[in-house]
């Protein structure tokens, strides 16, 4: 009545089994690398260090729904001071609401290395990506004077 049981397994079945596992653990072990193997915050990518600015207020302008923010850096001689952006419409902060807080953790790391040349950021690379290329391109414009009074970043 409640003898033995005799499990018969073939050996695909084993090769199955043991491809099923190991594929699982490689995944898992990805998962880990990526989720913990790039350190801490954002640090500088390559040491992009301007040596001397034209002191003022440069702006570049990104367009969201059809509409601009203006993405302001004043700088002096030799240091970045600050770095804000213009007030968003209703419509842009509903599709973007991660506009803003991004920009002042940009704003952190900007003013700490002195450069917008930063890594990759792991937090929302694409909007952090827009704004760094709209600060960038502001600081570019400070560091050799150009005329122009604003310059459009395009998502």
């Amino acid at each position: 009545m409640g003898g033995t049981k005799i499990f018969v397994l073939q050996m695909k079945d084993l090769i199955r089994i043991g491809a099923i596992v190991l594929a699982g653990l490689a995944l898992v072990i990805l998962a880990l690398v990526l989720l913990f193997g790039r350190g801490g915050r954002n640090t500088p990518a390559e040491p992009v260090v301007y040596d001397i600015f034209i002191p003022g207020t440069y702006s570049s302008v990104i367009i969201l729904n059809d509409k601009p923010i203006e993405v302001r850096v004043t700088v002096d001689e030799t240091e970045i001071l600050e770095i804000y952006m213009t007030e968003m419409a209703e419509i842009q902060r509903v599709f973007y609401p991660l506009f803003e807080p991004r920009l002042l953790d940009l704003t952190t790391e900007v003013l700490r290395y002195q450069t917008a040349y930063l890594s990759p950021a792991t937090d929302y690379p694409v909007t952090t990506s827009i704004l760094q290329r709209a600060v960038k391109a502001a600081l570019e414009r400070a560091a050799v004077g150009c005329c122009c009074d604003t310059l459009a970043v395009v998502p």
